[in-house]
């Protein structure tokens, strides 16, 4: 098998292999020890604990509070570490309910921050909704059950646009922002997961630019096609976003225009238990 990131770290992409959230232990320290960007570093992978502890106490303490991928001991650490924002901690973390609350009641933390935070349980969703969050960003973010999708849905205009942007929709509440004056299509369009007669509806909407379908990444090799022979939508976009087929890939490959874009698709070369998860910078390999 090639080795992906050999070749791209011998050709001097540390860089861009250091935004990648899938590196494994040896190649976080092999790139941590060539000088590779510590911010990203600190930013992307899945560190070990000695890892974390060597950024932490290395100067990226500030830019750890950004990883996703913390565990309940570091989120803890972080919160206690003078000049760590606590803002930047509670949007990207998965919190504890114990955590979510210290968060919570705490007057340095903008609340908005936490209504970022793509991990919300449903108690904690309309405990925010009741504290006066911005509510386009509990609309576009969280995953919502039905009763709080039509609380926001109702709530005004603004809120309708955001809903249209969050990727957990069900059929049913994407037909009815379908439905509703004012909610941009485009973003509808690109957004969740639609069926097939909603693709459809969508794809001969005069109002909605094709090239959002484009950019949805779960639209099937056969609306890839569909959009791929139609006129005016963008090639980039189609090798940027959904799980491409061999024929499609290559397809785009060969037009000589669209390889930088395949370059960044999550979809290319995944390995067989988890197909849709690797790329070439910024994925897995």
């Amino acid at each position: 098998m090639i080795d992906r990131f050999k070749l791209l770290y011998d050709d001097g992409n540390t860089e861009y292999l250091a935004m990648n959230p899938n590196l494994t232990t040896e190649q976080i320290d092999l790139l941590y020890d060539a000088g590779a960007d510590r911010i990203s570093l600190a930013r992307f992978p899945k560190l070990t604990e000695k890892q974390f502890m060597r950024l932490f106490n290395g100067g990226g303490k500030k830019h750890l509070a950004q990883n996703s991928n913390l565990t309940t001991e570091q989120i803890d650490l972080l919160y206690k570490t003078e000049r760590v924002s606590k803002n930047k901690l509670a949007q990207w973390s998965k919190l504890t309910e114990e955590q979510f609350m210290r968060f919570f009641n705490d007057k340095d933390v903008n609340k908005d921050f936490l209504a970022r935070n793509r991990n919300l349980t449903t108690e904690q969703i309309d405990l925010l909704y009741d504290a006066g969050v911005d509510k386009d960003l509990l609309a576009q973010f969280t995953k919502l059950t039905n009763e709080q999708f039509m609380r926001l849905e109702n709530y005004g205009r603004s809120s309708k646009t955001f809903l249209a942007r969050n990727r957990n929709l069900t059929t049913e509440q994407i037909d009815l922002l379908y439905q509703t004056k004012g909610v941009d299509k485009d973003h509808l369009a690109m957004s969740p997961k639609l069926t097939e007669e909603q693709f459809m509806r969508f794809y001969f909407d005069k109002d909605v630019n094709k090239d959002f379908l484009g950019m949805n990444k779960h639209i099937t090799p056969e609306q890839i096609d569909l959009l791929y022979q139609t006129k005016g939508v963008s090639k980039n976009f189609l090798a940027r976003y959904p799980k491409l087929t061999e024929e499609q890939f290559m397809r785009l490959f060969n037009n000589g225009k669209s390889q930088n874009s395949l370059a960044q698709n999550p979809s290319i070369n995944p390995p067989a238990n988890q197909p849709f998860a690797s790329g070439i910078f910024n994925w897995r390999w």
